[in-house]
């Protein structure tokens, strides 16, 4: 009875001791968990705190990707509208630069006309100086033969003369048989040819060496230049001014360009031009 009262006794004790500690562990773990229940609330605040923020920030990164895409947007308009002036810009050089060509081939063109045609007036300048030059040798022939055909009429005016003193002392002495023969070729040899020769002789009009005033001989309206009939002969020298006059009306001023003995090629100084002249206006040097 001893025995089985004290063995109750000790299990009871261990229950006791098992029930103690059970409760112990369940304050313990109570405890516990309100510890971390606790931490767990603590946690979760931080945790909406910091989400809140988060979305704070997101919210403001949002607000910053819509800028920078609008910005974006107006970038790749920009980039769009840079790129269409290129291409603009690119079509307009190579229309500029072909027109360029164009222009230039152009030019080049009229300027090989230009020296083909100076080349052609050159040569007539040549040509028509040559014939200048003949003219001139003709007209001098012309003026030795007139000088000699003077001569002639002064030596038939000499002889004129004194057949007349011979008919008049013929008459005083009363030769009347030779007076009426001699009459007849006092006037045959005289009259007629010399009023002739001196009528040839004025239509014979010459530049002299001296003159310092000419006449246009050609307008070329295509190169814009003009030939007068004055040259070296005359003093004038490449360079030198010279005005164009319609009797006594100021036409504008000209630059010769080439000088020859007889004739002369210039240019007209802007305004004046080619439309203004005409041949056989006088050309004299500026003063």
């Amino acid at each position: 009875m001893k025995k089985s009262g004290g063995t109750s006794i000790v299990i009871l004790s261990l229950l006791i001791v098992i029930l103690l500690s059970g409760v112990a562990i369940s304050i313990y773990l109570y405890s516990k968990e309100a510890q971390i229940r606790k931490e767990t609330e603590i946690a979760l605040v931080a945790t909406k705190d910091r989400n809140v923020k988060i979305e704070a920030a997101l919210n403001d990164a949002q607000q910053q990707i819509d800028v920078l895409k609008g910005k974006n947007k107006d970038a790749d308009d920009k980039i769009n509208s840079l790129l269409e002036e290129l291409d603009m810009e690119k079509a307009l050089r190579e229309q500029v630069k072909e027109e360029n060509k164009k222009f230039k081939d152009a030019l080049e063109a009229e300027a090989k006309g230009k020296i083909e045609l100076r080349q052609k007036m050159t040569a007539e300048l040549d040509a028509a100086q040559a014939k200048i030059v003949e003219a001139q040798n003709k007209v001098m022939s012309s003026e030795e033969k007139a000088t000699s055909l003077q001569q002639k009429v002064a030596e038939l005016q000499q002889k004129n003369d004194e057949i007349v003193k011979q008919l008049k002392e013929m008459e005083e002495g009363q030769l009347i048989r030779r007076s009426d023969a001699l009459p007849v070729p006092v006037s045959a040899p005289v009259a007629a040819p010399v009023v002739q020769d001196k009528v040839n002789l004025d239509r014979i009009v010459i530049t002299p060496a001296s003159a310092k005033e000419g006449k246009v001989l050609n307008v070329d309206t295509e190169t814009e230049f003009l030939i007068f009939d004055i040259g070296t002969k005359s003093g004038v020298k490449q360079g030198d001014m010279m005005s164009v006059y319609r009797g006594k009306t100021y036409l504008g001023d000209v630059k010769v360009s080439r000088a020859q003995e007889e004739m002369s090629a210039a240019d007209f100084i802007p305004p004046f031009s080619s439309r203004k002249v005409r041949k056989n206006d006088q050309v004299v040097p500026k003063r």
